[in-house]
């Protein structure tokens, strides 16, 4: 997303009219405030304008609302005028509509120092330098306490620098802000796995997984937290299916291995035998996944935090390492018996 257009408000435009609604003396004033780009005045007489109007006021009301507010420094109060016409639209285009008005305006960036600062983050964030990127998306956020978009990578970069409580605040704020981002609940939803808030985890990751067709991630994070709550037949069934669709998925593949070892059920040589053809055959796909032609999994606000080729023959190798080791015990069980 980039630095808002004070000129074009493309975030406000399109909706057509539908409240009966006649424009009246202040609404004009209101008009000639925001040509002037006198945004907090222009705010107080809109919001005089659509108390008197009710339910009555014409959405055009509502919205110059939205932007006067927004460009006043007060994007989450327009924000909450935005939800509370959601509130009267329980489906159809113009519901549609409002939730990418929504979506744009909770990721705008007002100013092209907070964008800068994003901008850098982010690329640290995906060199894996996340605790620098950390401090490059708190200096953003300091200026643009409202804007998702970098709550959500502030979240990330939380998260994977270990911080669980403070990525679960950050992007339950973004959730307040905006509800309507699936990547947002990928990274909440993991953030409270970790956390050990087993419910609260499940009902993100399960919209999440849900909503985000192509993701790796969500499969993965949803079934180890399934796993987690005892759920572990629909664990398998989540990223057996994830994986006929999507043979590349290969962090999918491991995940599978790992629930393997965890928990191996009735027949543990049956499950230690699967686990090393699923690590045979996440060997055969290496190649293919570590190659950069490869379509991205994750949306726009997700993360592409893929291992390098010689971090996934490791991991590989060390799993490997652990079936045999299982397998070995079996067999020394077997000769004492």
């Amino acid at each position: 997303m980039g630095v808002i257009a004070l000129t074009a408000p493309a975030a406000f435009a399109g909706l057509p009219e539908s409240y009966p609604w006649q424009p009246n003396p202040h609404y004009q004033e209101a008009q000639q405030l925001l040509k002037a780009r006198k945004w907090p005045e222009a705010a107080i007489v809109l919001r005089s304008v659509q108390q008197r109007a009710g339910e009555a006021a014409s959405l055009r009301v509502s919205l110059d609302l939205v932007r006067a507010l927004t460009f006043s420094g007060r994007r989450e109060e327009a924000l909450s005028v935005l939800a509370q016409l959601l509130s009267r639209e329980r489906k159809g285009a113009r519901r549609d509509l409002l939730i990418r008005r929504v979506q744009v305006l909770s990721r705008q960036f007002l100013t092209n120092e907070s964008f800068q600062l994003y901008q850098d983050g982010l690329n640290l964030l995906a060199a894996g330098r996340y605790r620098q990127a950390r401090v490059r998306l708190e200096a953003a956020a300091a200026r643009e306490p409202d804007n998702i978009e970098i709550l959500i990578r502030l979240g990330q970069s939380l998260l994977l620098d270990q911080d669980e409580d403070s990525a679960a605040e950050r992007l339950k704020l973004a959730r307040k802000l905006n509800a309507f981002e699936p990547e947002m609940n990928l990274w909440l939803g993991r953030a409270m796995y970790l956390r050990g808030e087993l419910q609260e985890a499940l009902s993100a990751l399960r919209l999440a997984f849900e909503q985000l067709e192509s993701s790796e991630l969500a499969p993965l994070w949803y079934a180890e937290a399934l796993a987690g709550a005892g759920q572990r037949g629909l664990a398998f069934e989540i990223l057996e299916t994830d994986l006929q669709e999507a043979p590349l998925h290969l962090e999918g593949l491991l995940g599978l291995v790992r629930l393997r070892l965890e928990s191996p059920g009735r027949d543990a040589q049956g499950s230690l035998w699967a686990a090393r053809k699923d690590l045979q055959l996440a060997s055969s796909r290496l190649a293919a996944y570590v190659d950069p032609r490869r379509p991205r999994f994750e949306g726009e606000l997700g993360l592409d935090s893929q291992r390098s080729n010689d971090e996934m023959k490791a991991y590989v190798e060390k799993l490997q390492a652990q079936v045999e080791g299982q397998l070995e015990k079996l067999r020394g069980s077997s000769a004492l018996d």
